[in-house]
């Protein structure tokens, strides 16, 4: 009986040995696999460290985070006013453009001194003469395509002179048939030198300029 008991003991503590053995080296225990923690200490501790460890990499990124937040807020704000500044920029270099084309109105001076400019020199006594109306006509108008012109104009002139003014239609008549002349002197201007040409235009241009000022005036 004694023996038995013995028997029956050593059994139950190979079993109660293996048991512990197999509880051990399993690797399915404890979160499963080799260097766990064996106690429950040891595995408050490791998740303590875990948790740590956690936080500590969440608050690194969320520096690195809120540094990139910081650049890229600083980044638009600096395009911002290069952008606003250029936009100034461009509207006043505009502004000074539309200034300098625009020109500023003439003042009554120089609208004056500029109409005076533009006005045919008024001719000398001798190629127009005030008291018998007598018109001197340079070389290139005695040609004989002229002499139409020359006759009209040669009789206004005369009445001029004699009555001291010309009519509306003797006006008239001297501005068409200073026109005339002119066209004329076009059609055939390469027929004479470019002086005489220029010299011949500027007679005309004077002479219908004369049908607009006092004779006794000269």
């Amino acid at each position: 009986m004694k023996c038995t008991k013995w028997v029956f003991g050593l059994l139950v503590c190979g079993c109660v040995a293996t048991a512990m053995g197999q509880f051990a080296m399993d690797p399915f225990m404890w979160g499963g696999g080799f260097g766990h923690a064996s106690t429950a200490e040891e595995g408050m501790a490791r998740g303590m460290a875990d948790v740590i460890r956690s936080a500590g990499a969440a608050n690194l990124m969320n520096s690195q985070a809120a540094s990139n937040y910081e650049d890229a807020r600083k980044k638009y704000i600096e395009n911002r006013m290069i952008w606003t500044n250029t936009y100034f920029d461009m509207k006043r270099v505009n502004k000074e453009a539309r200034d300098a084309a625009r020109a500023k109105p003439p003042s009554q001076e120089q609208m004056v001194r500029m109409s005076s400019a533009k006005l045919p020199d008024r001719l000398a006594q001798s190629k127009l003469d005030p008291v018998s109306g007598t018109i001197k006509w340079p070389m290139a108008l005695r040609d004989g395509a002229y002499t139409n012109y020359r006759t009209e104009l040669e009789g206004l002139y005369a009445e001029r002179a004699k009555n001291g003014y010309l009519s509306p239609e003797q006006y008239l008549a001297v501005k068409t048939q200073s026109k005339g002349m002119l066209e004329e002197l076009q059609k055939n201007v390469k027929k004479y030198p470019t002086s005489a040409s220029i010299e011949a235009r500027k007679f005309i241009e004077s002479l219908a300029f004369e049908a607009d000022l006092d004779p006794t005036k000269t």
